[in-house]
């Protein structure tokens, strides 16, 4: 039997907030490993952590992999498949093997291989929030054949983890694609707001992208803008354009509006508007459909 119910590959800021937050929720059976548990300066760092959350050390990896039942990879995405494989020889069918890293959909694919190799569970785990704001109660979507054994168990102690299925690398994905909306976002309103700054109507733009935005729920307006987009993209590449030779005239940086540019010109010569007829479809669906059914 297992002495400690979670163990953390690494110790760095996602894993000591969760623990943190678990061991004050009860769960008293904790511990970690860390390569850099005896190199300075980061040994330092690791150890106060450690002792502030009331964690095990284990000194090697293999220990750790034959005390815990459930092993917690939170190290960089680099290195998340060596990681797996460094751990790979030391577990059994007892084990559910979670990873958390910020990899692709593909290696959390390669890494599920590497663990269910040794019979072990994996679980493809997606942290949803900022650990130091949620600590362990951080939203999870977690996939992969451990998946719902992983909420069972923890969801004992208050995590936050919803069940989405046993397809590995599903859960990054959904982070994945989320992100590239929410730090897109991020680029085109500063693009937006420094340009619109020059003429000193940086207030004036935002009302009036707040005034669309609010106009419908968000997803009505996401529908209306798309739809309407992909019918108008060759005008609206053109429209870019200018907008393009404006911002290079005031020295403002344009780096997302020569995105947007060639999104839009990439659109236009798929000819969606000949497919819809001219005529914005009804739902998203229905434009994705048409890419799919176009190669994309």
């Amino acid at each position: 039997m297992s002495k400690y119910t979670l163990g953390f590959i690494g110790f760095g800021e996602a894993a000591f907030g969760i623990a943190k937050g678990l061991k004050k929720n009860g769960l008293k059976d904790i511990c970690f490993f860390d390569k850099f548990y005896n190199q300075k300066p980061m040994s330092d760092l690791i150890l106060k952590r450690s002792v502030e959350a009331g964690v095990h050390l284990f000194e090697n990896i293999g220990d750790l992999a034959n005390q815990t039942k459930i092993i917690f990879s939170s190290v960089t995405a680099k290195v998340a498949i060596d990681v797996a494989k460094s751990i790979s020889p030391h577990l059994t069918e007892n084990h559910i093997y979670v990873d958390s890293n910020a990899a692709s959909p593909m290696i959390k694919e390669e890494i599920a291989r590497i663990i269910e190799q040794k019979g072990a569970k994996f679980v493809d785990a997606a942290l949803m929030g900022p650990i130091p704001a949620f600590l362990h109660k951080v939203p999870i979507f977690a996939t992969g054949n451990g998946a719902s054994d992983f909420k069972r168990i923890m969801s004992l102690y208050g995590m936050n983890i919803t069940y989405l299925g046993n397809e590995p690398g599903q859960a990054t994905a959904i982070k994945m694609f989320r992100s590239i909306f929410m730090k897109g976002f991020v680029a085109l309103i500063l693009e937006t707001l420094v340009a619109a700054n020059k003429y000193n109507a940086d207030d004036m733009v935002l009302d009036s992208i707040a005034e669309t935005m609010d106009k419908k729920e968000f997803k009505e307006t996401v529908r209306l803008l798309l739809t309407r987009g992909v019918i108008h993209a060759e005008r609206r590449a053109f429209e870019m354009n200018e907008v393009i030779r404006t911002l290079e005239n005031i020295g403002a940086p344009s780096t997302m509006s020569y995105a947007t540019q060639e999104n839009l010109q990439w659109c236009s010569e798929l000819n969606l508007k000949d497919y819809f007829a001219g005529e914005a479809p009804d739902n998203i669906k229905d434009v994705l459909t048409c890419l799919e059914n176009k190669g994309v």
